[in-house]
């Protein structure tokens, strides 16, 4: 799985929905996520990717997003303070290790053993935090840089029966138009990837 979520160069900006594509089928159809004392099925997607010829303004462009195949908790400093911050996310990392910022926020994901679906990217850091024990356990998470698929990890992807879901496209959510983005290109590329139905296509 080295080379799962590496994302090859274009000069043309629209070529990167091609690995977005494959990396969505992957996350959604093919792995599950788990986390110490829980396993999950990926529902919800997005991608952000920052490169010389991809130049996604709404990228955190975060040192931790240089990273490949790592986990990426949005906006973690202080783990105490961390516990009341609302503002939570997690990327799985898709970077150059250079030069390129990237991360796949993880916006929903269905408990494999009860089918609960946990919404909205707070809800779900908040989650999967109380499954490893607390914001404490970050701190480990980042100082043993397992990639993604190191079983030995508190957090890891795991291969699972390749399911058939289909799989839905619409913009990010949530984003303000920023100024640099004069074109609206990557406000409204469809960067979300959905697999249940509940959720509005946006067209």
């Amino acid at each position: 799985m080295s080379d799962t979520f590496k994302i090859k160069k274009s000069e043309n900006r629209g070529d990167y929905q091609y690995d977005f594509d494959r990396l969505a089928k992957i996350l959604l159809n093919q792995t599950e996520l788990v986390a110490k004392v829980n396993s999950y099925r990926i529902r919800e997607i997005e991608f952000y990717y920052y490169s010389h010829t991809h130049t996604d303004f709404y990228c955190h462009k975060n040192k931790r997003q240089l990273t490949n195949q790592r986990l990426y908790f949005h906006r973690f400093k202080d783990p105490e303070k961390y516990v009341r911050l609302k503002q939570k996310g997690i990327d799985i990392t898709i970077g150059n290790g250079k030069t390129i910022f990237g991360g796949i926020l993880i916006r929903a994901i269905e408990n494999v053993e009860t089918n609960e679906i946990i919404t909205g990217i707070g809800n779900l850091t908040n989650q999967i935090i109380d499954d490893i024990g607390g914001t404490l356990l970050i701190n480990e998470i980042y100082e043993s840089d397992k990639n993604i698929f190191d079983s030995s990890g508190l957090v890891y992807l795991k291969d699972c029966q390749k399911n058939a879901l289909k799989i839905f496209k619409k913009h990010r959510q949530g984003l303000n138009l920023k100024k640099e983005d004069t074109d609206k290109f990557y406000l409204n590329s469809k960067y979300n990837y959905f697999s249940y139905p509940e959720i509005e296509v946006l067209k």
